[in-house]
């Protein structure tokens, strides 16, 4: 008697135009164009022996199945723990996760510079977005911070309750300016002049812009604005109050209206890519945005704000109100700020 075999649990299966693309989320094998395969696959979705009687095609293809690891052993199956089932069937997210791990990295030398030149597109993402048309809004120069960093850190907390008094365009200006704002730049070898800012970024290519809708700052009018990098100012794209607008980018967070202004953060995936071209490029974005909101809140915190963050994003809401095709450029992260009021929560 034959053992009873059965297909991988966490084999994912999805079509282009070669045909089906099976993958192996635990090895990371991977098999394209192969109809007899899914066909043979989808036979052992439940344990059963290999048919003696089966063609020899099909016998060719299940011992295939079973050296690459596509179809295993019952007793195996029963021991596995299924990441997707891990996921809480979240196919998505798994997949990405077992796509961006492991992967191998060149050591530095001659080999490395080899490597870089040949993958490299020669034309190289502008390093900053900017409106050059759109009206320009000048931020005063900080004064320096009241607040020794120790207090700072301890001090810090999710703030979700605000008072009514607007923000200090000084205060706003520290925090926007020293989140997002450049410090100076430095050569990267190969990849040409980098920016540098006060966070750090993967390959220091910086690939968050950041949109300010704001609504209670002393003068400034109320409005949407992109924080222009390169200047160090803002640019008005279109006035307005923009606080339900907030609310309703922020999943309807009702709170978020009652805070001063509210910072969202995109990313222009292509200048990472330029340089990182696989899987894990989708999570230095996040890591980028990650860095720059803890900035955010402590400068924030630094100047007696309150402020926040918030991944409870209406993703296709935003690309629409900011004019984003959410391909290129896309929301991945909310921060903001308003007055304190006495008491402060924190979830």
């Amino acid at each position: 008697m034959l053992p009873r075999i059965v297909r991988h649990p966490d084999l994912l299966v999805w079509w282009n135009d070669d045909g089906p693309v099976v993958r192996n989320l635990e090895s990371g094998v991977t098999l394209s164009g192969d109809r007899l395969a899914v066909e043979v696959l989808a036979s052992f979705d439940h344990p059963r022996e290999p048919s003696a009687r089966a063609s020899a095609r099909i016998r060719g293809k299940t011992r295939l199945l079973r050296r690459l690891g596509f179809l295993i052993p019952e007793a195996e199956a029963r021991r596995k723990r299924s990441r997707i089932a891990a996921w809480k069937e979240n196919v998505a997210s798994a997949l990405h996760h077992s796509a961006s791990k492991d992967l191998r990295y060149v050591p530095l030398g001659r080999a490395a510079e080899d490597f870089v030149r040949k993958r490299l597109p020669a034309r190289r993402p502008p390093l900053l977005k900017r409106y050059r048309d759109a009206a320009r809004v000048a931020l005063p120069a900080p004064a320096a911070g009241v607040a020794d960093l120790d207090s700072v850190l301890v001090s810090r907390r999710t703030v979700r309750e605000f008072g009514r008094q607007p923000v200090s365009l000084a205060d706003f200006s520290a925090v926007i300016g020293g989140t997002f704002g450049r410090t100076g730049s430095h050569d990267g070898g190969l990849f040409g002049t980098l920016l540098t800012k006060t966070s750090p970024s993967a390959g220091s290519l910086h690939p968050i812009e950041c949109y300010v809708l704001a609504w209670n700052v002393e003068g400034l009018a109320p409005g949407l604005y992109h924080f222009d990098v390169g200047a160090g100012d803002l640019r008005r794209l279109r006035r307005g109050r923009f606080r339900a607008q907030a609310m309703r980018a922020a999943s309807g967070q009702a709170w978020v209206g009652r805070a001063a202004f509210l910072c969202v953060m995109t990313a222009v995936i292509g200048r990472s890519l330029w340089k990182y071209q696989d899987e894990v490029t989708y999570r230095t974005l996040f890591l980028d945005a990650g860095h720059l909101a803890q900035t955010f809140c402590l400068l924030a915190t630094s100047r007696g704000l309150g402020p926040f963050t918030t991944a409870a994003i209406q993703d296709s809401y935003v690309e629409t109100l900011l004019d984003l095709d959410g391909a290129s450029e896309f929301p991945v992260y909310l921060c903001g700020a308003g007055s304190t009021a006495k008491r402060r929560s924190e979830p």
